[in-house]
């Protein structure tokens, strides 16, 4: 009988797979905020990413408006896969994060 040979799997692939393994929970890149103001803040964003993970214009409105109603406004957002920053921001109000590994949150108030 003849042997067939089986395919080992590529290794890039269970490196992805570790990654989004890792990459459910959120990280934090930089924070200037309190930690009550973090962690609502976290939990505004994640639920905007999942509740949206496509169109980044409504995750982004959900996200702006929930900040507005819990820490009053204004605030800026920008929600995306890839991007630069440099902005001026309130003390203590500024949070920069990434959702599902490859999504990237920036908050800031004014």
């Amino acid at each position: 009988m003849a042997e067939v040979a089986v395919a080992e799997e590529p290794e890039y692939k269970r490196d992805m797979e570790a990654f989004y393994r890792m990459a459910k929970y959120p990280l934090v890149a930089s924070s200037d905020c309190t930690a009550d103001m973090k962690t609502e803040a976290m939990d505004v964003c994640i639920s905007a990413c999942e509740r949206h993970p496509v169109d980044l214009e409504k995750c982004t409105q959900m996200i702006k408006d929930g900040l507005d109603k819990r820490f009053g406004g204004p605030w800026h957002v920008v929600v995306g896969k890839a991007f630069a920053f440099q902005v001026t921001y309130e003390c203590k109000h500024f949070l920069h994060l990434f959702v599902g590994g490859t999504t990237g949150v920036l908050v800031w108030k004014l």
